[in-house]
């Protein structure tokens, strides 16, 4: 889990809800991590991303690479 702030000044929670690892057979480029962002300061729907195909894990990405996943992000 990471905790990063927008550019509104809004603080996300990030956190890898599913790995994409149900099935061997699925094929990664496919299905990747999700990432699940919730915002602790507002009332704002949650939001859901996936990892880039190169990067594993959150720790991986720099906050300013996060924040750019927050910001494309789609609700669902």
């Amino acid at each position: 889990m990471r905790e990063i702030t927008d550019g509104e000044g809004r603080i996300w929670m990030a956190e890898i809800v599913s790995h994409g690892r149900t099935s061997g057979y699925l094929n990664p480029k496919v299905h990747r991590p999700v990432v699940q962002f919730t915002c602790k300061t507002q009332s704002i729907p949650r939001r859901y991303g996936s990892l880039p195909a190169n990067v594993e894990s959150l720790e991986q990405l720099s906050e300013a690479e996060l924040t750019e996943l927050q910001g494309r992000a789609k609700t669902h």
